[in-house]
């Protein structure tokens, strides 16, 4: 149709067509046309019809049976339509819908896979990042001092009786024998003053081989003894070291699953203060021993191949 600039009148009726581009007519012939005819021709209203769509909705040619005979053939729920109804927002936003469709079905799934692996592995995370944050800043691990106490004394001594028991009979029988004298760390003897009480326990233990507790109802129930306790257990965790000894001034903890394990696993570091004079050498000898020998020498060998 190129340089049919007097035509007027072109009829396209009831023909095969489906797409009409903008390729199709020169602009100068088409809108000189007075009466177009595209009824009865299958129209497929895609995104390819856009163009075809808005020239027909601005054009001032007369199309005749537009509203009702130029339809749709396709696709889905545009059959039988009108052509002039097909949506051109839709079509022109398709990139921005699928752009906003990938960033949230990014943002739910990244969201998903946070929560899980927060749920899972936090931790792991947490020590990861700032174990290389203390490497990039150069931080090192301190090299612990040698123990310089052969053991760390827990005991209430808020106790009178306790106290008197821990400065006459324990440290009389540990600290002042010729035999074997051993170098025991007391809170109220060796603990740096205005220091804070937790450095001071936990440089207690760590500068000492063992860590003796002396139990009584009264302690076990304070914060004092399950701090205490804590960080000696910590040891084993972090040292493989087992440097508790269990003292037990009165019957408590009898059903303690805990000290039930510790006597076969370990009995030689669970004591009991005897009522009878007449075995009191033989305690502070077991208590000698324990403190000289590692507790993991001590372990019942049954158990430990069990384990």
């Amino acid at each position: 149709l190129r340089g049919a600039f007097k035509l007027r009148y072109l009829d396209l009726s009831s023909n095969k067509i489906e797409i009409i581009k903008r390729s199709s007519f020169p602009e100068n012939v088409i809108n000189n046309l007075e009466m177009l005819l595209l009824h009865g021709n299958p129209f497929k209203c895609n995104c390819e019809a856009v163009w075809f769509v808005w020239w027909i909705n601005q054009t001032q040619v007369t199309i005749p049976l537009l509203a009702t005979d130029v339809t749709c053939a396709g696709p889905g729920a545009h059959k039988g339509r009108s052509v002039v109804f097909l949506d051109l927002y839709t079509c022109q936003l398709d990139t921005s819908y699928l752009i906003l469709y990938a960033l949230s079905a990014s943002t739910v799934l990244g969201f998903m896979v946070f929560t899980v692996m927060s749920h899972l592995y936090f931790w792991d995370v947490w020590y990861s990042y700032h174990y290389c944050t203390a490497k990039l800043k150069g931080y090192r691990r301190l090299s612990l001092p040698d123990a310089c106490y052969d053991a760390f004394i827990a005991y209430d001594n808020e106790d009178a009786a306790v106290n008197e028991w821990v400065l006459q009979e324990l440290v009389e029988r540990l600290e002042n024998q010729k035999a074997r004298q051993f170098n025991l760390c007391l809170e109220g003897r060796d603990w740096l003053p205005g220091q804070p009480v937790f450095d001071n326990l936990s440089q207690s233990i760590q500068l000492s081989k063992k860590t003796i507790f002396v139990l009584t109802n009264r302690y076990i129930k304070s914060g004092s003894f399950k701090t205490t306790f804590y960080m000696a257990h910590q040891r084993l965790l972090d040292d493989k070291m087992d440097v508790i000894i269990l003292i037990f001034l009165e019957k408590v903890l009898q059903k303690s699953r805990y000290v039930r394990l510790r006597k076969r696993l370990c009995r030689s570091s669970v004591l009991e203060w005897p009522t009878n004079p007449q075995s009191q050498p033989y305690f502070w000898q077991c208590l000698k021993n324990a403190i000289a020998t590692s507790n993991s020498l001590a372990y019942n060998k049954l158990l430990q191949e069990t384990v």
